[in-house]
């Protein structure tokens, strides 16, 4: 049975934490003095990750990048907006290719193609290519006059608009995930990641696409980054809809900024939860500054006590700014417990904690489920033992069984119901709900929201062992004469 906003967990056999352990987490350094006297540099490497404004926006940052970097001027919005075509009802765009002639101007143009066909808005934008003006000399400095350039050109219907940053992380941001093994090998470096952008202008099922140099941890502080970025969603027949954006994170000027030493402070990000705050909490939060908002978002920045609790907590970002959602991130500090390792406890004095938290507006249906992280996966004995009789009377090694599933306050699966099962009639829907039952969810999403009251979509694959092999005879001893 279908269910709308569910999310589709991508199988059971990963275990992101080691028995809730810290151990298992990455730790990433936090520079509280090298952050401000590299705020310059960061947060120049903060704004080339986003999107300028240009007729490019509506694509991600990567072709925003190759636009900026082949062209110098381009037609301004109230041109575009006038270029719309008569008679056009949605968002279209179109891909030109043209000759760059002298002075960075653009001759010979075509249209590529034209997205939707037959509603001129290939003919729309060759209107615009006088607009455009390509830079003279690339990045090596050769001229590029007589050389080919494509571009997008999209025309927005009235009312509609392209996702837009709101917020960036600051230069204080990027030197705080800063990677421990980029500081000891003495080297800067870049990821790019590639995210979701929800209809509130969160960014989440964000992966890293690429980091260089690699292994030095540059993927996973671009990762920690995700929920300091805000965007304006985008807008397609005047309501907001989900969208995709690519995001390049370059740290420059970091690891030569004078520190010799790494801290001994270390910030822990998306640690596996013990106890996190309800959906009902968190709405109950909801700030009364807040009137007339649909959403907003805060991120606090905590030490962590023995056995897990968070203390001394900061709010670190806040949008919009004066609304009180920082101080309500704050309110909800105590409801926070890091499940730590006992043998973890003695790293407790030196680990601070990011904790981003989402807030919706009362009454609000928008949060969702997106990418669970599990604190416990199916074990291989669990998944033996779950393979259904029936299967293995009718000589099926191999199936799939896909539930629909409540996540609990405790992060565990409840009031599971059958989705599919491949091959039918041989239970495998009903032993992934035996699996589903020693499975246990991490309580507070990466991007700062709760489980709690989610339903989660679990395909679990069986495969039944096959008979040990037999061991090997011994030869025959040779015989003697």
């Amino acid at each position: 049975m279908e269910r709308s906003g569910e999310a589709r967990a991508e199988g059971v056999f990963v275990s992101l934490f080691r028995s809730g352990s810290v151990a298992a987490l990455a730790l990433l350094a936090a520079f509280p003095a090298l952050a401000q006297s590299s705020s310059q540099s960061s947060s120049q490497s903060s704004s080339q990750s986003a999107s300028q404004a240009s007729p490019a926006a509506g694509r991600d940052d990567e072709d925003n990048a190759e636009f900026l970097r082949t062209f110098a001027a381009w037609p301004k919005p109230a041109e575009m907006r006038s270029a719309f075509p008569a008679g056009a009802t949605v968002t279209g765009r179109a891909r030109i290719e043209c000759v760059v002639a002298a002075k960075g101007a653009l001759s010979n143009c075509a249209v590529l193609r034209e997205i939707p066909a037959g509603q001129g808005f290939g003919a729309a934008a060759m209107s615009l290519s006088n607009r455009y003006r390509a830079r003279i000399k690339d990045e090596a400095g050769a001229s590029t006059v007589g050389r080919k350039v494509t571009y997008w050109a999209e025309l927005l219907a009235p009312g509609d608009a392209n996702p837009n940053w709101v917020r960036k992380p600051t230069g204080q941001d990027l030197a705080g995930v800063f990677p421990v093994a980029a500081v000891k090998a003495g080297k800067d470096g870049a990821a790019t990641i590639h995210c979701r952008v929800t209809v509130d202008g969160f960014l989440d099922r964000c992966v890293v696409i690429s980091e260089t140099p690699e292994g030095l941890g540059f993927g996973p502080a671009a990762l920690a980054l995700a929920p300091q970025f805000r965007m304006s969603p985008m807008i397609r027949d005047g309501k907001p809809q989900t969208g995709e954006v690519t995001v390049p994170i370059n740290w420059k000027g970091l690891s030569g900024a004078g520190l010799r030493t790494v801290s001994k402070e270390r910030l822990l990000i998306d640690p596996p939860w013990k106890q996190a705050p309800t959906s009902a909490q968190v709405d109950a939060a909801w700030p009364k500054g807040a009137a007339g908002l649909d959403a907003g978002q805060a991120a606090i920045r905590c030490r962590l006590k023995t056995g897990g609790a968070l203390r001394g907590c900061e709010v670190i970002s806040e949008l919009p700014a004066g609304k009180g959602f920082g101080k309500a991130a704050l309110a909800l500090a105590d409801q926070f417990l890091v499940s730590l390792d006992p043998n973890d406890n003695k790293l407790a004095g030196m680990i601070q904690v990011d904790v981003p938290v989402r807030f919706r507006a009362p009454g609000s249906t928008t949060r969702k489920l997106t990418r669970p992280r599990w604190i416990r996966a199916a074990d291989p004995e669990a998944m033996a033992a779950a393979f259904p009789e029936a299967a293995r009377k009718a000589g099926v090694a191999v199936g799939t069984g896909v539930v629909s599933c409540l996540v609990t306050a405790e992060g565990r699966l409840t009031d599971c119901e059958a989705v599919r099962e491949e091959p039918l009639n041989l239970d495998f829907a009903a032993a992934a709900m035996t699996v589903a039952g020693t499975m246990r969810m991490n309580l507070w999403t990466t991007e700062g929201d709760p489980v709690d009251g989610q339903r989660i979509r679990l395909p679990v694959r069986f495969e039944e062992p096959g008979p040990a092999a037999a061991p090997a005879e011994k030869p025959a001893d040779k015989a003697t004469p």
